[in-house]
Order: C-alpha cells, then sequence, then structure tokens
C-alpha cells in the first residue's frame, strides 16, 4: 500500500514537472521570438515606443484636442531615365484619396479623387490635380484641395510603387475578384496585367497592375482601387499576418513620404481596425470625362463632401474603442 502512494505521488511530481517544463519552453519561446523581432526590426522598436508614447496607441493621445484627423493619401508615380533606371523626383500622383477619421462617431470617410480633374493650382494656374504633387510635392497638392474643396488637411502620406509591392508580398498576396477581362502592356513602365474573370489571390506585381490599370476608364480604376482597400482590411484581419508585422513595416516604413509622425500612423491604423466596415463610406467626387480632363459636378460634389467631411451621422455618437479591446 504504501509502494502504491509512493509510486502515484512520484508520476504526479513528474507530471507538474514536465508541464512547469512545457509552460518555461513556451515563455522562453515567445521572449526569444519577441526579442527577435525587437531587435532586428526598427519598425517594432518603433513601435514599442510608440505605445509606450501614446499609451496603447489611443488616437486621443495621438491627437491632443482633435476630434477627427483628414489625410490625403497619394500613390506616386515612378519616372524612369533613358537607361529605364527609376526614380520618384518631381512624380505626378497616380492615386489621389482625402480620408476623413472621424473619432468622436467611429466612422471614416474616403474620397477618391481622378487624377485627369481640372483643377486650379496655386500661383501655378489651371492643371489635372496630379500635377500639383510634381510641381510643388504633397504640401501643394494638399494646398490645392483645401482651397478647391474646402477640406482642412491635417496631414499627407506618400506610397511609393516599391513599398506597395512589398507589402502585398509580404501578406502573401490578396484576393480580389475580377469582373472582366484585364489586359494591358506597357514594356517601357514595366506594367504588365493579364487577368480573367473570376477570383485570384494577387501578388505585389500583379495587385499593383490591377488598382493601376486604367485603359476602361479612370473612374473604373478608382473603384478597383477603393475594393483593394477593402480586401486588404480582411486580410490584415487573418492571425497569419501577426508574425509578418514587423517586416511589412519596415517595408513600408522605408518607402513613404509623410508629415505624420510613427506613432500617428499606428493610432489611426489602430482606430481604422476598430472601425466595422458598415461605418465605412468609400465615394468618388462626381464628375465627367472630356477629352483631355476630367470636369466635376460642382453642386453634386458639395453636397457629397460636405456630408463627408463636415455633417455628423444621424446615430448617436460612441467614443473610440481603447486598443486592448479591437479584435
Amino acid at each position: 500500500m504504501e509502494n502504491t502512494r509512493h509510486r502515484r505521488t512520484k508520476r504526479r511530481s513528474w507530471f507538474w514537472r514536465v508541464v512547469f517544463f512545457l509552460v518555461m519552453l513556451g515563455a522562453l519561446s515567445v521572449g526569444t521570438l519577441s526579442g527577435y523581432f525587437y531587435a532586428s526590426s526598427k519598425a517594432v522598436r518603433k513601435t514599442v515606443g510608440a505605445l509606450w508614447q501614446y499609451r496603447g496607441l489611443d488616437v486621443a493621445q495621438a491627437f491632443p484636442g482633435q476630434s477627427s484627423v483628414t489625410l490625403l493619401l497619394l500613390g506616386s508615380d515612378e519616372n524612369r531615365d533613358n537607361k529605364k533606371r527609376i526614380y520618384t523626383k518631381h512624380t505626378r500622383s497616380d492615386t489621389i484619396m482625402l480620408a476623413h477619421f472621424d473619432f468622436t462617431h467611429r466612422r471614416i470617410s474616403v474620397l477618391s479623387i481622378p487624377r485627369d480633374t481640372r483643377v486650379r493650382i496655386p500661383e501655378h494656374g489651371v492643371h489635372k490635380i496630379n500635377a500639383a504633387m510634381a510641381i510643388g510635392g504633397p504640401e501643394l497638392t494638399a494646398e490645392t484641395l483645401r482651397e478647391w474643396l474646402g477640406v482642412p488637411v491635417d496631414h499627407y502620406v506618400v506610397i511609393y510603387y516599391n513599398a506597395f509591392r512589398r507589402a502585398v508580398d509580404l501578406l502573401g498576396g490578396v484576393y480580389v475578384y475580377v469582373e472582366r477581362p484585364l489586359h494591358y502592356d506597357d514594356n517601357w513602365g514595366d506594367l504588365h496585367v493579364h487577368l480573367e474573370p473570376g477570383w485570384h489571390l494577387l501578388d505585389g506585381q500583379q495587385a499593383l497592375g490591377y488598382v493601376r490599370y486604367r485603359s476602361d476608364s479612370d473612374l473604373a480604376r478608382i473603384e478597383r482601387q477603393q475594393k483593394f482597400l477593402t480586401a486588404i482590411k480582411e486580410r490584415f484581419r487573418h492571425p497569419s499576418t501577426y508574425l509578418k508585422l514587423p517586416q511589412i513595416l519596415d517595408a513600408v516604413d522605408e518607402n513613404l513620404k509623410t508629415s505624420l509622425s510613427y506613432g500617428q500612423m499606428l493610432a489611426l491604423a489602430w482606430f481604422a481596425k476598430s472601425v466595422p466596415s458598415s461605418r465605412i463610406e468609400m465615394a468618388t467626387l462626381p464628375c465627367r470625362p472630356g477629352r483631355s480632363y476630367v470636369y466635376v459636378d460642382e453642386e453634386e460634389a458639395r453636397r457629397l463632401v460636405d456630408r463627408l467631411f463636415f455633417s455628423p451621422p444621424a446615430s448617436t455618437a460612441t467614443p473610440p474603442l481603447p486598443v486592448s479591446t479591437i479584435q
């Protein structure tokens, strides 16, 4: 009897030793992995600093005294010299969007502006809107939009093609439904699009072709860009993307230009993650195509801008969710 109790005690002792060992091994693995990410990724180190600075990426801390932020998003075109080497100086904007983050009502409004829209650029006369960036950078583009639409642009972000391609590849591609055949070849610009209708898992180069394709119309192109943004948001919900975040953050951080601090960008990203899709509205500036320019319907555009950027929603305001509650 005594021997039996001794054997049971010994078995329980070994059981708890194994449990303890596994727990310690798990903790060590997590600690080692976290330490590796922290040491190997500049973006991760900056993220840790932002978490400390803004108390968990709270938008109220990142943008004190502001109930909303309007961000100008620009996708930069690429220039090539006579040897086809890429350079980004004096490039035009290939994509133009205004994103309004309403912290009080927890909603996001995104307005796409056709790149060929006819506008008056301050001190430079009449041009297509995408020329503003080539003339005076994102600052002049923001100033043009402020004077033209009356929207107070708080910050800007310029994303270059290389960051776009790299981020999509690191995500493992993005699923997109193609509604019609898309075929286009530009050997000089290294843009080749060959997509048939149906679901596709697009890699970085294919995704860039998908959002840049414009052989049908600039408005159809904008619609594809908005669909791709929605697909990206869904992709980021997948748990497998978390381990890739250090590489993605590094790739994006090294290939963009912005007036935001790194922590402010992360705070906006966390806020966007907490906003349900039903409270995100994407729209395109009402316009009609012409021979050389796209012309805006001024009355419709004014009503749309007022609704997206200045009118509160009918529903009751709710405060932003803290980061700890975001799923």
